[in-house]
């Protein structure tokens, strides 16, 4: 699908698959009560919508912690994948469900800000209620074994003396891999040639085939490159990567200060109503999500795959924090090139 800033959800359709797919009700079991002080979710069916398709990175971290938050809860988690529009048709059909804490959002910075930025949707990051940060893909540059450049100032010194012709894949344009090499630019007044991809796999191959020069991907997801590349350096405050980002070292602003953050993160999310007027359960599922995280089983589940390090818990407050300055950079971007993150049909 073409994302542009004119792209329309239609909302009263949304509602309409919302009610559909049990959205609106109890999602069966005995109804649940009341906020009267207890959570009550003992013995529930609680839906945990997932905006992207089965077998991405959103479902498969959902379905890593999902055990170990149902014996948390006492609870039977659902996950339903309601993918299409930039995540824009699951996000609305969870926020147009009723609003009673018994359906979740899975989702993820910056994707649910590009949601409703580049989108014409009903929905704003003010509607929603921030429960908990579960994993974090830190953004690095990954470019061949071969490259010329040794160091990330190399990469500058070139990119100064052939302007527009170094390229660099990202994965999409609404992607914070196409954020941070906007940020790059704009701070070391350099202008690469980024070539935006469908999806972070032709991205990554396109490195591997040659087509481009260098990758701005996720540390996790890019680890398939391993063999034939190096990470050039993680665009993080600090790089806690080392073991799988070839101890690189963090991009430094031309001032010496240290580059702002840039990743994907994977987060919980409920519709504002949940917290407002259900504080209990709110509560109670900001707590379970938390203690899941710790548990030994998931910290062993993830080892075993070699993924442990990608845990990276975030309160609401913190997690809320990192969903605002990612609203103002993309606003930013967005103010100063209305068409910055428009695709080619």
């Amino acid at each position: 699908m073409t994302i542009t800033r004119g792209t329309k959800v239609c909302v009263a359709s949304l509602a309409v698959l919302a009610a559909a797919l049990g959205l609106t009700s109890g999602l069966g079991g005995r109804p649940p009560a009341e906020d009267n002080g207890k959570s009550d979710y003992a013995g529930q069916r609680i839906r945990f919508v997932v905006p992207t398709a089965a077998g991405g990175g959103f479902d498969t971290t959902l379905r890593q912690l999902q055990p170990y938050l149902e014996k948390r809860l006492d609870a039977t988690v659902m996950v339903q994948n309601l993918d299409g529009a930039a995540t824009a048709i699951g996000t609305s059909a969870g926020l147009n469900a009723e609003q009673n804490c018994m359906t979740m959002l899975f989702h993820g910075v910056p994707h649910l800000t590009f949601s409703y930025l580049t989108q014409n949707v009903d929905y704003t990051l003010d509607d929603l209620a921030p429960i908990a940060g579960v994993s974090i893909e830190p953004g690095v540059l990954r470019v061949p074994d071969d490259a010329p450049w040794r160091t990330f100032d190399d990469l500058i010194a070139d990119a100064k003396r052939r302007p527009g012709q170094i390229r660099v894949s990202v994965s999409l344009r609404t992607s914070n891999n196409y954020v941070g090499m906007r940020a790059i630019e704009e701070a070391f007044g350099v202008r690469f040639n980024i070539i935006a991809y469908d999806g972070g796999g032709p991205s990554r191959n396109a490195l591997l085939s040659g087509e481009v020069d260098m990758t701005h991907a996720g540390a996790f997801n890019s680890l398939g490159l391993e063999d034939s590349t190096r990470v050039l350096a993680v665009q993080q405050p600090e790089n806690r990567w080392a073991d799988i980002t070839d101890d690189a070292p963090v991009i430094e602003d031309p001032d010496g200060r240290q580059a702002a953050e840039n990743s994907s993160r994977y987060s919980v999310w409920a519709p504002r109503a949940c917290r407002d007027d259900y504080p209990k359960r709110y509560r109670a599922m900001v707590d379970a999500i938390h203690d899941a995280m710790s548990d030994p089983g998931l910290l062993a589940d993830l080892k075993e795959v070699g993924e442990e390090a990608k845990l990276d818990y975030l309160d609401p407050d913190a997690l809320e924090a990192v969903a605002k300055d990612s609203d103002a950079e993309i606003r930013a971007i967005l103010e100063d090139d209305p068409d910055a993150f428009t695709t080619s049909p």
